[in-house]
């Protein structure tokens, strides 16, 4: 067995038993999780309901003392509040709230004070409302919308694919620009509603939604789940088993870096729920790149994840994202940073600098390694708020900013960077560039693929001619090829000839959708993911003659190509059963398949037991006709509380009844929903749970407009009685 399962092994070993995890709030049920948060509106939105600075200014601490004293939900605000001279966290909540006496009235007072009382004494409810801005149901209640699947759907995705959001939105036709900008006209809506119901003050708002705008894109281009696992009244609904994906390949096709994940909440909580691993394919070994020092057990648990890798052309340097996990189930929390690990010297480097006192997003994400291992560039929010590409050269220590040379943005809109791409000289930078409106007028948006030369510093626009969006670049070693999708409801893959000037479509909408392209060093193979009836597979095409391999499987899913310099080495992840002997369970592993003999290896560990079979992936399908439910009728119509979703026939129904008809509501979710008349002749809500049955007659005529308050505006139905 390899090295890095005795390592997991042994450390699981070491460690106690732990008892049953629930959650450490102390209002929160009995059976509840230990990512249990109230099932009420300002809880999912963020509406803390006093200006946090005020909170700062009264204890003298600052966000980062927050921080840390939130980073473990044993603990809260009234600990840190108390070693600062406040100890009766009822006088602390109405000095926080003081501020809104004369302007709203002694009822909503009493109410604002409630929750600012709870802010201090909920050590988990405090973690969500101040650290976890885009821990929200707003956008994925807008799914439909913004990214072409329900909801439900988009969140199962989510969770059990780890597709990134743009991803889903790409396989179903949405622009990079258009998502965007309806993301962040859906956070602006929800801030707005805040401050108009008195529920946060607007310069709360105002920050708010600074902290959530400029943490977006990394958000939206984030392929790694990092909320909770899927519970029902307090149990897990599956059990969660190891797994590894997102592999790179080094350029002379020697190693292969990856995200292994550590599933097992002991293990994950002293060393953190993802690491980062090199496998040797010469000698068959792995090591761990990201070595977490484990504390010893009189020390407090500092679980940090590593992930994202990427590879220098040697193998020997293996730069990723580090992000620091709270104590209660070692998701990632705080500030995310890029580091580079020296596997020869057993040395590991802080990249990025971030900005001290900044209210925006200080994270810096995504990592690309040149193959010559001295130039590294990485995302970061930096100037306006806006999410930029840097370069920095690892020998002289210099940073030069790459995104830049872009036409000028229209009034009204601002521009963001994704995907960074590199040259393997660290010449050349491919990305995308995405403009979008911010004053929330709708307007023409774009999503451009670019390429930065560094040395002569020039921008030049590379996906223009073609229809429709362009995103996710790749460039070859010298710069002169650039590979991209683009299209108008379906992504195609297209070839740029920077040289010649000349742009060639490479599939045809009729194919499949064409993600995640990554292009040889040496400009002689293509692989790409083709995503067809439910189905994804790895497609390897030469660019010399009409050879080509397809990687797939009836049983499974085949995604993440990455090629060495000569394409002759493909790594890639799969869950099928059937890709490798080594291999016959459902989990998600890396593989490495040496293209020019055939031969597929299983590099990541094998696990111990089979998982449920992943989802299909999902892809765009010609759009529904949405009718009325017929003639209106006296029948008592039965609609379905689903996650996220009202159903009857379908999601989002509209009924057609006559007066005096009884409508019932059925719960069959996992999580907790409320059935609320947004508007209509007459209002009425049922209260928030996650079972049972309700009844109302409907007496007056009119239309009905029906929400669920958790997860408006996405989660609506219409009643309308004539």
């Amino acid at each position: 067995m390899r090295r890095l399962a005795l390592l997991c092994v042994a450390v699981l070993v070491a460690l106690p038993a732990v008892a049953a995890a629930k959650s450490n709030d102390s209002l929160a049920p009995p059976d509840a999780p230990p990512h249990w948060l109230p099932p009420e509106p300002w809880v999912y939105n963020h509406w803390i309901p006093y200006d946090e600075g005020r909170l700062y200014a009264l204890l003298h601490v600052t966000r980062e003392q927050l921080w840390q004293q939130l980073r473990d939900d044993h603990r809260n605000v009234a600990d840190l509040a108390r070693r600062h001279g406040w100890r009766d966290p009822q006088r602390l909540a109405a000095a926080l709230v003081a501020p809104w006496r004369g302007r709203v009235g002694s009822e909503r007072l009493s109410v604002l004070r409630g929750r600012a009382l709870r802010t201090i004494t909920q050590g988990h409810l405090a973690q969500h409302l101040f650290f976890h801005s885009l821990h929200q149901f707003a956008i994925p209640s807008a799914a439909p919308r913004i990214f072409g699947v329900s909801d439900a759907a988009f969140r199962d995705i989510r969770r059990t694919l780890e597709l990134s959001p743009l991803t889903i939105a790409r396989l179903h036709g949405r622009s990079p620009a258009r998502v965007e900008e309806m993301s962040v006209a859906v956070l602006r809506d929800r801030v707005r509603a805040g401050v108009a119901g008195h529920a946060m003050t607007a310069h709360q708002g105002r920050i708010l939604l600074a902290r959530q705008i400029t943490q977006l894109p990394r958000w939206l281009g984030q392929a790694r789940y990092n909320g909770p696992p899927k519970t029902h009244r307090g149990q897990l609904v599956a059990l969660p088993h190891d797994y590894a994906t997102n592999p790179s390949v080094s350029a002379d096709g020697t190693h292969v870096v990856f995200e292994q994940y550590r599933q097992k909440l002991p293990v994950a909580l002293r060393l953190g729920e993802i690491a980062v691993v090199s496998h040797d394919l010469r000698s068959g070994r792995s090591a761990l790149v990201s070595k977490p020092a484990a504390p010893r057990a009189d020390e407090p648990l500092d679980p940090r994840s590593a992930y994202n890798a990427t590879v220098s052309g040697d193998g020997r340097l293996v730069g990723y994202e580090s992000s620091p996990g709270n104590v209660n189930f070692a998701k990632r929390y705080g500030r995310i940073g890029v580091e580079l690990t020296d596997i020869a010297r057993g040395r590991t480097t802080r990249i990025d600098r971030p900005l001290r006192g900044a209210d925006l997003s200080q994270s810096a994400y995504n990592p690309q390694l040149a193959a010559d291992g001295r130039h590294l560039a990485f995302q970061a929010v930096r100037g306006a708020g806006t999410a930029q590409v840097f370069v920095c050269d690892l020998h002289t220590g210099s940073r030069s900013l790459a995104s830049t040379g872009l036409p000028r943005a229209p009034g009204g809109t601002t521009t963001s960077i994704y995907e960074p791409r590199m040259s393997a000289d660290g010449r050349f930078v491919a990305f995308t560039a995405v403009t979008s409106r911010t004053d929330g007028r709708r307007g023409a948006t774009t999503s451009r693929v670019m390429l930065r030369d560094l040395r002569a510093e020039v921008t030049t626009p590379i996906s223009d001619g073609t229809p429709g969006f362009a995103s996710e670049p790749a460039v070859s070693g010298d710069g002169r090829l650039v590979a991209f999708t683009a299209g108008t409801r379906v992504p195609r893959l297209y070839l740029r000839d920077v040289a010649a000037g000349t742009t060639s479509a490479l599939t045809d909408a009729g194919a499949g959708a064409v993600v995640d392209p990554q292009l040889s060093t040496d400009a002689s193979t293509l692989a790409y993911t083709l995503v067809r009836a439910g189905r994804s597979r790895v497609e390897v095409r030469s660019l010399r003659s009409p050879a080509g391999q397809t990687v797939a499987s009836t049983r499974g899913s085949v995604t993440d190509p990455s090629l060495s310099a000569n394409g002759a080495v493909l790594a890639f992840t799969s869950d099928a059963p059937d890709v490798s002997a080594d291999k016959a369970d459902r989990t998600r592993g890396v593989f490495v398949r040496d293209l020019r003999s055939g031969a597929t290896t299983l590099v990541s560990p094998p696990t111990a037991r089979a998982a449920a079979a992943a989802p299909p992936v999902p892809v765009a399908r010609a759009p529904v006709t949405r009718r009325p439910v017929s003639g209106g009728s006296l029948r008592a119509p039965v609609v379905s509380i689903v996650d996220n979703a009202f159903v009857r026939g379908r999601e989002e129904p509209r009924l057609r009844v006559r007066p005096g008809t009884v409508v019932t509501w059925r719960w069959r979710s996992q999580s907790s929903h409320n059935v609320s008349v947004r508007s209509g002749p007459e209002r009425f809500r049922a209260s928030t749970r996650s079972r049972g049955v309700i009844r109302r007659r409907f007496a007056q005529t009119g239309t009905y407009r029906i929400v669920c308050t958790l997860h408006s505006p996405g989660m609506h139905m219409t009643v309308v009685v004539r």
